[in-house]
């Protein structure tokens, strides 16, 4: 859903992660004080990559998948030269960067684990790149890239 938001209306806490197109940071909505990720992405850069249309095709996805282990796409808006997304914020950080961390999850993690990504296996094979994240309380949550 694309609003009349623009960044001010938004304070920008810490960088949660970058990629090839962009950064993520931990947002706040001003006026409702609702926390966010806020994936900024540069639009010179998808278009040199030729990404613009894939860049928009994910946004149709994601903002019409609503499952508990998929993190939901708010909305999104841009300006001359960025893409705003406003996703769901997963306070647990990335899959991957626990898993180097810790080493090891326990037996009723990985089975989640198993679970789910046989679910994003079946349903969206091929569609879209995508991240695990864990959320409150140790659930798991999907992203896409």
């Amino acid at each position: 859903k694309s609003t009349s938001w623009t960044i001010e209306d938004f304070e920008i806490g810490n960088l949660l992660g970058r990629g090839r197109f962009g950064y993520v940071y931990c947002g706040r909505e001003k006026q409702t004080r609702f926390v966010v990720a806020l994936k900024i992405l540069f639009k010179a850069q998808l278009k040199n990559s030729k990404m613009e249309q894939q860049v928009k095709r994910e946004i149709e996805i994601q903002s019409n998948l609503k499952h508990p282990n998929i993190l939901r796409l708010y909305g999104f808006f841009h300006d001359e030269q960025r893409i705003y997304l406003l996703l769901e914020y997963a306070p647990g950080g990335e899959l991957y960067r626990r898993m180097q961390t810790e080493k090891v999850l326990r037996e009723s993690e990985a089975a989640g684990v198993n679970i789910r990504f046989y679910f994003l296996y079946v349903e969206i094979d091929d569609i879209c790149n995508c991240f695990f994240l864990i959320g409150y309380e140790h659930t798991l949550e999907v992203t896409f890239n």
